[in-house]
């Protein structure tokens, strides 16, 4: 009866020890490929923007999703946050705990609102160039 409560109790040491081998592997580090894959109410979702962004809020690394809503980068840092953004949806700003994420977008409720006016006028470095400037087209 002891043998069997002795061998039991090696099993259930052993069953920790792998599930805490597995999940310690999970937790991602520098040079860990990150990846993932996106999707809205319609399916995967492409073309999606997703950066990593450091504490500057500075882009890091860039990768965009395929036909299938999937991505992947090397990650630069952990302590860096992923950015996710794209025309008509919530932005989604998450931290780096895992190195494969599932991430639904949601459509923004209302879009924000653009005033245009004729004094528009197009910047580029800092200097000013006039609408009628910036909107011609040139071919070869």
């Amino acid at each position: 009866m002891k043998a069997s409560k002795l061998i039991s109790f090696t099993g259930l040491l052993f069953i920790q020890a792998v599930a805490t081998t597995v999940f310690a592997q999970d937790k991602p580090k520098a040079g860990d490929t990150i990846s993932g894959i996106i999707s809205d109410k319609y399916g995967p979702a492409m073309m999606i923007n997703v950066t990593e962004r450091d504490s500057l809020d500075r882009v890091v690394a860039h990768s965009l999703t395929d036909f299938w809503g999937y991505f992947s980068f090397r990650l630069v840092s952990p302590e860096n946050r992923i950015r996710i953004i794209t025309v008509g949806y919530e932005t989604v700003d998450i931290p780096i705990d895992t190195t494969f994420f599932e991430i639904k977008m949601k459509e923004w409720d209302e879009l924000p609102q653009v005033e245009m006016n004729a004094d528009s006028s197009y910047k580029y470095k800092g200097i000013p160039i006039p609408l009628r400037e910036a909107a011609k087209s040139v071919s070869h």
